[in-house]
């Protein structure tokens, strides 16, 4: 049985999201890295690769910034604090949150997991690379084309969009009782 059934006890059903959980952050973290580590082998010291007419241009670059490499000229101690120390502090309120949080439907646990995996990929890359991501996707048609990326963004990305698509689930507390047809006041 992949997911719980309705009537399987409550401890069930929550260890099971939690084992979910922490399988969806490793294999978010996980892919990340080795493809991080295929990349490092194949790409570094060497001209980008254009697939599907140039589409996709796999290329390795080190970003010390975040996002299109911002922040990247701010000082070490700035950086490493805002790039390594506050990433840490924020994933592990999350991973917190997920694992205490009752209630949490599999969007959003899903969602968040993503997040989750997604970050971790890239602070490990900070931890363990001297401060610096590596990126290696690029896409793009024509002019138009997005920042060099790996799969830790698109991971962090994923997330978002599940999260964005996922129903809001109703709060337990705050739920009519069975039977009940009149409005609350």
């Amino acid at each position: 049985m992949i997911f719980p059934s309705v009537s399987a006890p409550v401890a069930d059903r929550r260890l099971l999201k939690v084992l979910a959980a922490l399988l969806i952050i490793a294999a978010a973290a996980g892919w990340d890295q080795g493809s991080k580590s295929l990349a490092r082998a194949h790409l570094q010291g060497r001209p980008s690769i254009s697939l599907a007419g140039s589409v996709v241009q796999l290329v390795w670059v080190q970003n010390e910034g975040a996002f299109l490499s911002l922040g990247a000229a701010l000082p070490r101690p700035v950086r490493t604090a805002i790039f390594v120390a506050f990433p840490l502090v924020v994933l592990a309120f999350m991973v917190g949150s997920l694992l205490r949080r009752r209630g949490i439907g599999w969007s959003q646990l899903a969602g968040l997991s993503l997040i989750v995996g997604g970050g971790v990929g890239n602070l490990v890359d900070r931890i363990f690379r001297d401060g610096r991501v590596g990126d290696f996707i690029l896409l793009g048609l024509g002019r138009l084309h997005t920042g060099i990326f790996n799969f830790a963004d698109l991971a962090v990305m994923a997330g978002c969009v599940v999260l964005l698509c996922a129903p809001a689930r109703r709060d337990h507390a705050g739920a009519k009782a069975p039977g009940r047809n009149t409005p609350e006041p």
